[in-house]
C-alpha cells in the first residue's frame, strides 16, 4: 500500500547554492521559523559548499587571544598566539595565566610520538572456520594490500592491519599515517577500496565469500573514547611538559608546590578506582576552544580530550607533563580551509602541509597551560571563591535594551526641562565609549544591561529648539553588591585571602551605594546649578527591578581639549591644573557631609586588615626596591589612621573620591567637566587633590612645584592655617595610597593599568616631601 508523504518540504535539500538558500531561508519565513540572527551571515556558499548541507546561516562564537606562551621546539625558542572560540566566560583568561606561568617559567617543549588513523572494517562468514582462514590471508597479503590503497590516495600511508576474530566474525583495524589531515576521509576511501581488492582476491584463492562487510564495525571508535586507541594509538599521541619554578607558583598561582602534589596524588587514586579514562582538569576546554577556531572536525573533541596530566615535585618547583593520546587534528582539509579558520592556523604558524606535528605540540601546550592554572585555582581555594553566589538575590525582571523607548525615556528626563518641546528620542549604540573599570568587573557577573546607551533627542518644529537635535547618554548602573561581587572574583584570582577580607569588609568601602550615589550626586549638582560635570537630563529608579540609570550630555571628544589622560599628564598646564582645583574647591565647599543621603562617611581605619593585605601584596609582588620603606611605614601607621585623623582641623565633606584625569576633561574653552561620581564619599578635601595631582604632575616634579598647586588649593578657603592642612594632605596620600593605589597595582597582576606605577612613584614622592616639612 503506497503511504502519502504530508510531511512539508524544505526546498533546495542539500544544494548549497545563493539560490537554494534564499528558498529555504523564504520556506522557514512562510512557515515562522525564526531565522532572523542565524540567516545574515558573511560565508561565501562557494566556499563552504564541501562542509555543510541545506546551508541557512550560520552561527557566531567569539575567538580570544591566548599568549605570549613561550615554546622550545628543537631547540629552538619561540613566542606564539592562539586564537580560541568558547562561551564559557574566564576560559580565555586562564589559559592566558597558564601561558604566563610556562612562559615565566622558562616555556614547554613537546614530543610527537606518533600520528596514525584507524579505519576498522567488519566481514562477516559462515562460521569460525573461515574467518580463521580470512585473518591468515590478511597476514600474508599485507603489501598487496598496501599497494592498492596507495591508489586512492597520496597522503595515507597503510602502516599495518591487524585482525581480531570473534567466532564468525573478522574486524580489521587499517592503521595509517595520513600527513598533514586527519585522515578519516582518506582513509575511508583506501580503506574501502582495499575491502572490494580483498574480498575478490580472497574468494579467487579460497573460494570463500563473506556472507556480508561494512566498511566500519566500530572497532575504530572513530569520535569515541577508547583505552585501545589510547595505548596503541588513534590520532597524534603528543605529550608537552615543563618545570615550574617555586616563586612562580607562589607569585602567579598563589599556592605551593606542595599543597599542589599533596592534593594531586589523592584525586589521581580515586580517578583510577573509578575508572576514569585518562586524568585531567579540564583538557576538553582547551581542545573545543581551538577546535572551533581552527576548523577541526567538532564531533572530535571527545576523543582528543583524552589527557593523561602527571605532576612532580622536585628541586625547586613542579615538573608536570601532559600526553594527549588521541588528538585528531588537521592541517589542511576540511574547514581548515575556510577563511578565518585558515587565520587562526596562520597565526599560530600551523597553516599548509608540513604543520600537523606542530599544531598538535602547540595545542599540547596551551592544554597544559590551562591544566595548570585550572588546577591551581582548585588547590588556592581561588576555584571556589570565585564561584561563590554572594548572596544574589533571585532573579529580577531585569531592564532590556528594548524597553528604552519613547515612554520610558520621556518618563526620565528631569522636572526642569519642558517635555513638550521634545519631539523624539532615539536610542542607539555608544560605540565610541569604553566602560569604566567598576562597570567592566560588575558586567563580569551579570549579564543585564550595564554601561552606556547613546540617545539622540529630537525637538519639536517651533520655539527655541526647532530644528535641534542633541546627543545624549544613557549610563546604567550597577548594584554596588554586584561591584563587589565582581571584585571578589576578581581578587580570588589573586589571592584569597584577599578576596575573603573584601566580603568581610564590603560595607565599610567606597563602593557601597554605588549604583545610588552617581544618580543623586548629578541630580545635586544640577539642583544646585553646578556647570562643572556634563549637562544632566534626568533618571530612573526602579528599586524592584534594580534598574537604576541617568541621562545626561554625550560629551564630544572631538570638542574636548584634555581627555582620557591618566597616561598623559604631560598634557595638563598649570591653567587647566589650577582650573580644576577652583572648581574643586567650589563643590567642596558648596556640599557638607548632608547633601547626598546615599552618600556615607568613609573611614578607612574600619577595613585595615583588607588595606593590610593589599600594601603586603604591592610589597612583595610588585614595588620598585626604592619604595618598599616608604611603603611599609603607610603600613605600619595604619593603626593610628583614626586617631590621626581625629586631630585634623579641617572639615570633612563629600568628595568625589575617584578624582583624576580618568574622570576629569577641559572643554575647548577650558572649563573643566567632571564625571563618575559612583565613588563618592564623605572625606577630607585634601583626598581629591592628591590623587587628582598624582595623575597630571609629572615623574620628576619638584617640591615647590607641588607646593605652588596645595598652596592654590587652599587659599580658596577662608581657614589657610598651612600645619592643619599639611596635616590633612599627609593624612589623605597615606589612606589613597593603601586603599585606590594599591588596589590598581594589586589589579595589576591581572589587568595592567599603565598609569598605576606612575601614579604610585608620584603619591609617594608627595608624602616624602610633605613629611620633610613637618
Amino acid at each position: 500500500m503506497e503511504v502519502e508523504n504530508t510531511l512539508p518540504i524544505v526546498p533546495g535539500r542539500g544544494l548549497v547554492t545563493k539560490n537554494a538558500t534564499k528558498l529555504r531561508l523564504d520556506f522557514m519565513d512562510e512557515h515562522d521559523l525564526p531565522v532572523e540572527h542565524m540567516g545574515k551571515s558573511t560565508l561565501e556558499v562557494s566556499e563552504i559548499q564541501n562542509n555543510i548541507e541545506s546551508f541557512i546561516g550560520s552561527s557566531e562564537i567569539p575567538l580570544g587571544i591566548v599568549g605570549p606562551l613561550k615554546f622550545t621546539d628543537n631547540e629552538k625558542e619561540e613566542i606564539v598566539y592562539g586564537a580560541v572560540g568558547t562561551l564559557e566566560g574566564a576560559l580565555v583568561s586562564s589559559m592566558n595565566r597558564g601561558a604566563k606561568v610556562l612562559s615565566l617559567s622558562g616555556g614547554f617543549d613537546a614530543k610527537v610520538h606518533w600520528q596514525k588513523m584507524t579505519r576498522s572494517p567488519l566481514f562477516l562468514f559462515k562460521d569460525e572456520s573461515e574467518s580463521l582462514v580470512f585473518a591468515e590471508y590478511i597476514l600474508d597479503s599485507f603489501e598487496e594490500i598496501k599497494q592498492v590503497t596507495k591508489q586512492y590516495s597520496n597522503h595515507a600511508n597503510l602502516l599495518t592491519i591487524d585482525s581480531v576474530v570473534r567466532d564468525e566474525n573478522v574486524h580489521l583495524k587499517f592503521v595509517y599515517s595520513t600527513g598533514d589531515a586527519s585522515g578519516q576521509n582518506m582513509t575511508t576511501t583506501c580503506t574501502w577500496h582495499a575491502m572490494l581488492y580483498v574480498v575478490d582476491k580472497f574468494k579467487e584463492l579460497s573460494g570463500i565469500c563473506p556472507v556480508d562487510f561494512v566498511i566500519e564495525g566500530n572497532g575504530a571508535s572513530d569520535k569515541k573514547v577508547s583505552q585501545y586507541n589510547i595505548e596503541k594509538g588513534r590520532g597524534i599521541k603528543v605529550t608537552a611538559s615543563c618545570f615550574i619554578p617555586e616563586d612562580i607558583i607562589t607569585k602567579v598561582l598563589r599556592t605551593t608546590s606542595e599543597k599542589m602534589e599533596k592534593c594531586f596524588h589523592p584525586s589521581v587514586k580515586l580517578a583510577k578506582e573509578e575508572q576514569m579514562v585518562g586524568y585531567n582538569i579540564n583538557v576538553a576546554n582547551a581542545i573545543a576552544s581551538i577546535f572551533v577556531a581552527t576548523g577541526q572536525d567538532l564531533a572530535s573533541i571527545h576523543e582528543s580530550g583524552v589527557g593523561i596530566l602527571k605532576l612532580n615535585r622536585v628541586e625547586q618547583g613542579l615538573h608536570l607533563e601532559l600526553t594527549l593520546p588521541n588528538l585528531v587534528v588537521g592541517t589542511i582539509g576540511g574547514g581548515t580551509q575556510l577563511p578565518k579558520q585558515a587565520e587562526a592556523l596562520k597565526l599560530m604558524g600551523c597553516l599548509g602541509k608540513g604543520k600537523v606535528n606542530r599544531f598538535a605540540k602547540l595545542i599540547a601546550g596551551f592544554a597544559l597551560g590551562l591544566e595548570i592554572s585550572t588546577y591551581a585555582a582548585i588547590v588556592s581555594g581561588e576555584f571556589a571563591k570565585a564561584h561563590e553566589k554572594l548572596g544574589r538575590n533571585k532573579p529580577v525582571k531585569w531592564l532590556l535594551k528594548s524597553e528604552l523607548r519613547q515612554e520610558m525615556l520621556l518618563s526620565s528626563i528631569d522636572s526642569s526641562y519642558d517635555k513638550n518641546e521634545i519631539k523624539e528620542i532615539i536610542t542607539g549604540d555608544a560605540e565610541l565609549l569604553e566602560n569604566g573599570i567598576l562597570t567592566n568587573i560588575a558586567g563580569k557577573i551579570s549579564k543585564k544591561l550595564i554601561g552606556f546607551v547613546n540617545l539622540q533627542l529630537q525637538f519639536n518644529a517651533g520655539g527655541n529648539t526647532s530644528g535641534i537635535s542633541r546627543n545624549l547618554l544613557l549610563k546604567s548602573k550597577a548594584l554596588d553588591s554586584e561591584i563587589i561581587k565582581g571584585i571578589h572574583v576578581m581578587a580570588a584570582s589573586i589571592d584569597t585571602d584577599l578576596a575573603d577580607l573584601i566580603k568581610e569588609y564590603e560595607q565599610h568601602l567606597e563602593y557601597k551605594n554605588s549604583h545610588l550615589k552617581e544618580l543623586d550626586m548629578n541630580l545635586y549638582f544640577h539642583q544646585a546649578g553646578h556647570t562643572f560635570m556634563p549637562q544632566y537630563f534626568g533618571r530612573k529608579k526602579i528599586s524592584k527591578r534594580e534598574v537604576f540609570y541617568f541621562i545626561q550630555e554625550f560629551l564630544d571628544y572631538s570638542k574636548l581639549k584634555i581627555v582620557n589622560s591618566e597616561n598623559s599628564p604631560e598634557l595638563w598646564d598649570l591653567k587647566d591644573v589650577k582650573s580644576v582645583l577652583k572648581v574643586m574647591s567650589k563643590f567642596h565647599q558648596d556640599s557638607n557631609t548632608k547633601s547626598v543621603p546615599s552618600v556615607q562617611v568613609f573611614e578607612a581605619w574600619k577595613a585595615i586588615p583588607l588595606y593590610d593585605k593589599l600594601l603586603e601584596i604591592v610589597i612583595n609582588e610588585r614595588a620598585d626596591p626604592d619604595n618598599i620603606e616608604a611603603l611599609n611605614k603607610i603600613k605600619a601607621d595604619m593603626k593610628n589612621w583614626e586617631s590621626e585623623a581625629a586631630l585634623i582641623q579641617i572639615p570633612t565633606t563629600v568628595i568625589h573620591n575617584d578624582f583624576n584625569s580618568r574622570n576629569t576633561a577641559v572643554r575647548e574653552n577650558g572649563n573643566p567637566c567632571v564625571y563618575d561620581w559612583e565613588l563618592a564619599v564623605v572625606d577630607f578635601p585634601t583626598r581629591d587633590v592628591v590623587e587628582f595631582l598624582s595623575f597630571v604632575l609629572p615623574v620628576n616634579f619638584s617640591k615647590e612645584e607641588m607646593w605652588k598647586y596645595f598652596d592654590y588649593y587652599t587659599s580658596l578657603y577662608s581657614n589657610t592655617d598651612a600645619k592643619a592642612w599639611r596635616a590633612a594632605f599627609i593624612y589623605s596620600l597615606k589612606t589613597y595610597l593603601a586603599t585606590r593605589v594599591s588596589f590598581y597595582e594589586v589589579s595589576g597582576i591581572l589587568i595592567k593599568y599603565d598609569f598605576s606605577n606612575r601614579v604610585l612613584n608620584v603619591a609617594l614622592l608627595m608624602l616624602k616631601y610633605l613629611q620633610q616639612d613637618e
